[in-house]
């Protein structure tokens, strides 16, 4: 898949590639986070969208005048099937499946450029005139796609259970079990449920994003107070309420005079540390490897949710503290999120999304950190970062070199305090520079990756600091 993104602040027009380390480097203001802000949006944006089976009538009437012709599913004609037979076949090729994952991933980025990607952003039209976001599938329909077994929910809160799987490559099918007939009794909110199926079993390789924005490391500061907001917005409301005398719009005008102007990044961010205290029963896909241990060395520290607060406790040999995280240093709030998502919340598949990384942090961490990133990778997450850091690449490179084979290879990963889990494949890396209004794909091989936009900047400083020190050392001789 190749997401496209168009007229996008200063991205005139760029393509991106994921790979499971996926790196967008580039100076201020060129349009980092409009990218990965829109690539958050659309893959947290898709899997809801509603009416899904008159979305897909939608399609079929489109492509009816149209020279490539696809043929969707009818989710009710298929859940009567399996209503009174208990299985419904949709006989179909690879060929035409491709073309049907190709027609309805182009309408779901449409119909996100024309109606979300606006909210995404909690932008007005004219800042987004002209902007838009496309998707494209260059590969078949995979061959082998596991099936997915799902619950579904119908209108009386009964449950049949259904196989949806791709058999032998040539029949959609549907298989209920566990179930009798009477089961399903409302065929339409039983379509609409399995079309939203449909739609996933057609994209499991879109990932489901967790995004943690540059604006993470105040958030611990003032989402205190935008509760405190929202709850004297409704004390108003209930107030204006008792009034019968009140024009009854007016509530509907407070709400939209106050309402968040923060983008949909921002508002999840807050969302998620509004809900730490009860994420701590839960352990994520990836506790076990322990990565949020990597967090705990570079902090000297540890994190833990005490009823509505959270505290920061230093494990400083001298001068030990345990204080509430919104007076703790800016590093410390900054790795927070990412600590409690790795223990707590990570899925293996899911995308990692994390904006300037390197933010407050020393260039002894940010060597760590990259190191954490393969790890993360290694662990079964896909992660996309946006950089500034010089630091970061340098040691992906290292950790793309340790990939390849070379003599006393053991020795010298013994000596260099690396493991096996600090590698990373070329293959695996994607890297970008956005610059010229645009993304510049990087080339990677054994040696790392090709990113002058540092190296630039590293040689001209060195450049200055040689023709001052020669000029110095000219003048003390004379």
């Amino acid at each position: 898949m190749k997401f496209i993104f168009k007229n996008l602040g200063p991205i005139h027009e760029a393509e991106l590639e994921l790979g499971d380390l996926t790196i967008l480097a580039g100076r201020n203001n060129t349009g980092k986070t409009y990218v990965a802000y829109t690539l958050y949006g659309f893959l947290q944006w898709w899997p809801h969208l509603p009416q899904f089976p008159e979305f897909l009538d939608e399609l079929s009437e489109e492509s009816l005048s149209s020279d490539d012709l696809v043929r969707v599913p009818n989710m009710e004609r298929l859940v009567r099937t399996v209503k009174e037979k208990g299985q419904a076949e949709w006989p179909i090729d690879r060929e035409e499946l491709s073309r049907v994952q190709k027609a309805v991933i182009q309408k779901i980025a449409r119909d996100f450029s024309a109606g979300a990607l606006l909210e995404v952003f909690s932008a007005l039209p004219e800042d987004f005139e002209d902007a838009s976001f496309g998707v494209v599938i260059e590969e078949t329909f995979p061959k082998n796609v596991p099936s997915r077994t799902f619950r579904l929910p119908t209108a009386e809160f009964t449950i049949s259970e259904f196989t949806i799987a791709y058999s032998g490559g040539e029949i959609l099918y549907l298989r209920r079990s566990k179930a009798s007939t009477a089961d399903i009794r409302n065929v339409k909110a039983s379509a609409t449920f399995l079309s939203l199926w449909f739609l996933r079993f057609l994209f499991s390789d879109l990932p489901a994003p967790f995004i943690l924005p540059a604006e993470r490391f105040d958030t611990s500061l003032f989402y205190r107070e935008l509760d405190f907001t929202k709850n004297r917005l409704v004390e108003l409301l209930q107030e204006m309420g008792k009034d019968r005398e009140m024009d009854s719009s007016l509530p509907f005008r407070v709400i939209n005079k106050i309402a968040s102007r923060y983008a949909l990044p921002i508002r999840d961010n807050i969302n998620y540390i509004r809900d730490i205290p009860y994420l701590q029963k839960d352990r994520s896909e990836l506790y076990d490897s322990r990565l949020f241990n990597d967090i705990r060395d570079m902090m000297e520290g540890s994190y833990r949710s005490s009823g509505d607060d959270i505290r920061f406790r230093s494990k400083a040999r001298k001068g030990g503290f345990d204080i509430p995280l919104h007076i703790a240093s800016s590093s410390a709030r900054g790795l927070s999120d990412l600590y409690f998502f790795l223990r707590h919340v990570a899925q293996k598949g899911q995308l990692l999304i994390i904006d300037e990384p390197e933010s407050h942090l020393d260039t002894a961490n940010q060597i760590q950190f990259a190191r954490l990133l393969a790890r993360a990778v290694h662990a079964g997450l896909k992660v996309l970062i946006t950089t500034h850091s010089d630091y970061i690449v340098k040691e992906i490179n290292n950790l793309l070199m340790l990939s390849q084979d070379f003599e006393e290879k053991d020795e010298v990963l013994k000596k260099l305090k690396y493991s096996e889990h600090d590698y990373l494949k070329p293959e695996s890396v994607r890297a970008y520079v956005a610059e010229n209004n645009s993304l510049t794909p990087c080339t990677i091989e054994k040696y790392g990756i090709d990113m002058p936009v540092f190296d630039t900047t590293i040689d001209k400083i060195n450049r200055v600091s040689s023709e001052l020190e020669s000029r110095l050392t000219y003048e003390g001789e004379e």
